[in-house]
């Protein structure tokens, strides 16, 4: 999969300014219906059980949501870049952008739902980056990744995005 995408070059960084518009949108995106219930589910998993079963469980949980979603197939990686983006825009879940990175595939979330609100814990920044590795790897392993590829969250990215690693 790596070599058909290696032609490739880093796309230029994207410059998100943070504005009470951005906040706003982002608060919107994440439904009132649910949202106390999601917060209040991270919270309750990270609290009450170790960090990998909680991390666990929501990235079970990506995988899940990733069977009921097919990716067309794709064989670049801005072909990949746009598939990703359709279906995540149509999910209300933000948005990626995709770069080559050492026999990996380096994966920048932004906009993903809830980002914006109050989560002193981060148990809600931690469950929706366990539930994109479960996401990512089923995705990227159906465009022809092999089985012991996993996307791996990288921390240290900052607020405004959430990082990952495809590959070995």
């Amino acid at each position: 999969m790596l070599k058909s995408l290696s032609s490739r070059t880093a796309p230029e960084a994207v410059k998100v300014t943070e504005t009470s518009d951005l906040r706003y949108l982002a608060a919107r995106q994440f439904s009132v219906q649910w949202r106390a219930v999601l917060l209040a589910m991270a919270d309750e998993l990270f609290e009450n059980f170790s960090a990998e079963e909680a991390w666990g469980f929501y990235r079970q949980i990506g995988v899940r949501v990733s069977q009921s979603v097919v990716l067309p197939a794709v064989t670049t990686l801005d072909e990949l870049e746009a598939s990703l983006n359709a279906v995540l825009a149509e999910m209300d879940w933000g948005y990626v952008s995709l770069s080559l990175a050492e026999n990996a595939i380096a994966i920048h979330h932004r906009a993903y739902p809830g980002q914006h609100l109050e989560d002193a814990s981060g148990h809600w920044r931690r469950a929706f980056a366990a539930l994109l590795e479960g996401v990512y790897t089923v995705w990227l392993q159906s465009q022809g990744g092999r089985p012991e590829m996993a996307a791996t969250h990288r921390e240290g990215a900052g607020d405004e995005v959430l990082e990952f690693s495809y590959g070995l």
